[in-house]
């Protein structure tokens, strides 16, 4: 007893199961049906996917299918009409040739936004419904009483239905109407037959349809998973790729970094030696007496010494410049800063190496210039290396000009022209890096450690401006610095009368 109590619970929880999985699988299906008519986003990628497999297997099946239509209007010419035959024949050969030439003009279309896609979706989706609807239609048009007839047309249809959820499988909307439609046709004209044949074959339609639901649901997933495989797959791919070449990428910067650093090193060599050796040769000469009482001798040596040293110590000066800009810790005393005193002293500190170089060295400063508000020991830095730069690379009987002014946008200019060597253009991108030179075919006298440039453009870019370079080779270099206006200070008789 307690046994048979039991099964007979354990009915109706297997009876609830089962409705549940199949309101799930239904659920599932119809929720694949609007991501494909409606695909958000991140599912237009699926959305056309699936439009593309289905148009792949059957781009040319709308120029085959009226030869089929005409085959199956012949095959039942002992039974129907001519003119029933070749109507439906030729409603179906007019809507395939309408679909077939406004498939590819949905091919044409290059949209692959959500938007895109879903409009394309639909739009194929109520082609096939307009095609099926017609070929369907043969179970009314050429029905006839005979019982060969109705048999004959349910293996079509029945056929054509396990066919048509075969290629649609990857497209869940056309899948889905074909197999309604075929359905519809199969199910209700021999349901009102009136013959125990035709209920029959209505019942027995049933249970086909039903048994293709099946099919079309295990398919649908089938295809829907492997088009996730391969879309993971090629994003795999993708990414791989892209990796690699920011692999290469990083090589090669490392593999020019490396090569700047050790032309760096190299040079750096040159450089700080040759002021250590001037100091310590003359301060051991001056140190021995080696010229007795004669002051003014020790009195030249002493001026090399302070030469070299202050050398020594710019250069010291840019490599802990360029390391705090690096590190992000360059900290601005930012205070009232006049810039036209600071071109005129960069002018009268290089006056006498442009005489010697036999350079012209001229000033465009223009007149009651604004003060800015900035780091003064900054923009010092940058005005000394930019007319440095210049002097070094502009030949004798060159021009160098320092300029200083307001831009007709506000912005606040300044900088150094030359009639130098100028700067190739594939080095003009590198010229700005740390230990980055340009003008390759110069002697290697002329050659620096590569700071200058990379320290203008740190301290301009810690003031919020920015570095513009212009220059051909053989015609020259300007630089210019760009500070925003927000950094210029009224002029002081201004702020007097204010």
């Amino acid at each position: 007893m307690p046994a048979t109590v039991g099964a007979r619970n354990s009915l109706p929880d297997t009876i609830k199961r089962s409705a549940a999985s199949v309101r799930y699988s239904f659920g599932r299906v119809w929720r694949t049906i609007v991501r494909a008519l409606y695909p958000s986003p991140e599912t237009a990628w699926l959305a056309e996917a699936q439009l593309r497999l289905h148009r792949n297997s059957s781009r040319a099946s709308m120029l085959t299918m009226p030869v089929g239509g005409f085959l199956v209007s012949l095959a039942f010419r002992p039974w129907v009409s001519l003119e029933w035959r070749l109507g439906w024949w030729g409603a179906l050969t007019l809507v395939c040739l309408g679909v077939h030439f406004t498939n590819r003009r949905l091919d044409r279309m290059t949209g692959r936004d959500a938007a895109a896609v879903g409009r394309k979706s639909r739009h194929a989706t109520a082609l096939s419904v307009a095609f099926l609807t017609v070929w369907c239609s043969m179970s009314v048009m050429l029905w006839s009483p005979e019982p060969m007839a109705q048999m004959l047309l349910v293996l079509i249809l029945a056929c054509s239905m396990a066919g048509t959820i075969a290629l649609s499988a990857a497209h869940p909307p056309i899948a889905v109407a074909g197999l309604l439609i075929h359905a519809i046709f199969l199910i209700v004209p021999p349901a009102f037959g009136g013959t125990t044949l035709d209920v029959e074959l209505s019942l027995l339609s049933v249970v086909f349809s039903v048994l293709l639901v099946g099919q079309l649901i295990v398919q649908t997933k089938g295809v829907n998973r492997l088009l996730t495989l391969e879309h993971e797959r090629s994003g795999l791919v993708q990414s791989l790729r892209a990796a690699k070449r920011e692999s290469d990428m990083d090589r090669g910067r490392a593999t020019m970094a490396g090569q700047a650093k050790s032309r760096f090193l190299s040079h750096m060599n040159h450089e700080l030696r040759t002021p250590m050796n001037a100091i310590l040769g003359f301060s051991e000469i001056i140190q021995a007496k080696s010229f007795g009482s004669d002051v003014d001798k020790y009195a030249e040596y002493a001026t090399i010494i302070h030469d070299s040293g202050e050398h020594l110590l710019s250069l010291i000066d840019g490599m802990l410049d360029l390391a705090k800009i690096d590190a992000g810790k360059l900290s601005l005393r930012e205070t009232e800063v006049d810039v036209a005193m600071l071109v005129a002293d960069a002018i009268q500190a290089n006056a006498e190496i442009a005489r010697q170089a036999r350079i012209s060295l001229t000033s465009d400063v223009t007149r009651r210039l604004p003060c800015v508000l900035a780091d003064e020991r900054g923009l010092r830095q940058i005005v000394v290396n930019l007319l440095s730069n210049a002097i070094k690379f502009t030949q004798p009987e060159g021009r160098v000009t320092v300029f200083a002014r307001v831009e007709p946008d506000g912005r606040f200019a300044f900088g150094v022209d030359d009639t130098g060597l100028g700067i190739a253009s594939e080095d003009k991108d590198h010229v700005f890096e740390r230990f980055g030179r340009g003008r390759h075919d110069v002697t290697e006298q002329l050659k620096g450690v590569g700071l200058g440039l990379a320290v203008v453009k740190g301290f301009a870019e810690a003031h919020d401006g920015k570095v513009i370079l212009e220059s051909e080779i053989g015609n020259g270099t300007r630089v210019t610095v760009l500070l925003p206006k927000s950094r210029i200070l009224m002029p002081q008789d201004q702020r007097r009368a204010g």
